[in-house]
């Protein structure tokens, strides 16, 4: 029988071998072929695109940015009932979306809406203690809405350009 120190040295070159086949492959694979430009005009765009994207939010700005997604729905509604009777609604009931509570997630405790089809979500308390973002809805000429943000007691909603 052989010693256990033979296995473990055959394995070591067996992984020293394989780390050498491995690099030397990745490098004949990034090699330009003969007669091509070193870099290609889309690796130089791709480059360049990931150059200049901006860096994610911090924490407590995505948390707030995921509140804002998480009210599509709710906002969605409400545009489509004014569409449809030319009046703001004034409560989820009338949308026909349960109860605040139903759209609780993530950072968010629940939605409401309120006069002129105000869209207002409520953060949970480890979130922002009081925290509120409301959406406020206003027609535009094409047929479209814009939406309005403003957040009270939630300072890292007012970081965000869209919400002051």
């Amino acid at each position: 029988m052989r010693s256990p120190a033979y296995i473990v040295v055959a394995l070591v070159v067996v992984v020293l071998f394989s780390l050498v086949a491995y690099r030397v492959s990745v490098h004949f694979a990034t090699l330009p072929a003969e007669g091509e430009p070193a870099a290609s005009a889309a690796a130089q765009q791709a480059d360049a695109a990931t150059a200049t994207e901006a860096p994610p939010p911090p924490p407590a700005q995505a948390e707030a940015l995921d509140a804002i997604e998480r009210s599509a729905a709710v906002r969605s509604a409400v545009e489509g009932y004014f569409a449809d009777r030319g009046d703001w609604p004034q409560s989820l009931a009338q949308l026909g979306l349960g109860v605040p509570g139903d759209h609780a997630g993530g950072p968010v405790a629940g939605i409401t809406v309120q006069t002129q089809g105000v869209v207002s979500i409520s953060l949970k308390p480890h979130v922002a203690r009081g925290g509120v973002i409301r959406l406020t809805p206003t027609p535009t000429a094409d047929g479209g809405f814009d939406w309005q943000c403003r957040a009270s007691n939630y300072p890292a909603a007012t970081r965000l350009p869209t919400c002051r």
